[in-house]
């Protein structure tokens, strides 16, 4: 699906997608590995990913993630660029920090986007 989009899309654009699906790649397998962190957020996110598209992160049941808009109604809309959710992902940096920083804008229930540093401290891999 997604190399798909890309053959439609300018060079750049192309290369922001691929690396925000390796990201969500990332987070998946974080998910799998902490189950724990699922049942400890409880919510749907839907990420806008400036320049690498939107997916939603449902972490009400098992933990899923799917490229595109939630079907119903998100508890929370991120808005953040490529490079920063790589560098979340990678420990560079922390959503609380991005937010102060005006980098990662919030829609929504502010509490469940507080519970995202669990998911983002938990173990990175050598992936990204």
């Amino acid at each position: 699906r997604i190399q798909d989009q890309g053959a439609r899309l300018p060079r750049g654009e192309r290369n922001q997608r691929m690396a925000t699906a390796a990201a969500f790649k990332e987070v998946e397998a974080r998910l799998t590995a902490n189950p724990a962190v699922v049942s400890k957020i409880k919510a749907v996110f839907e990420w806008h990913i400036t320049g690498g598209g939107i997916y939603t992160m449902d972490l009400k049941g098992k933990g899923s993630i799917k490229e595109g808009k939630f079907d119903g109604k998100p508890d929370c809309i991120v808005t953040v660029a490529e490079q920063d959710f790589v560098d979340m992902l990678k420990g560079k940096t922390t959503s609380q920090k991005l937010f102060m920083k005006g980098k990662l804008k919030v829609k929504g229930g502010m509490q469940h986007a507080m519970k995202l540093g669990e998911l983002m401290k938990s173990q990175p891999s050598a992936k990204l």
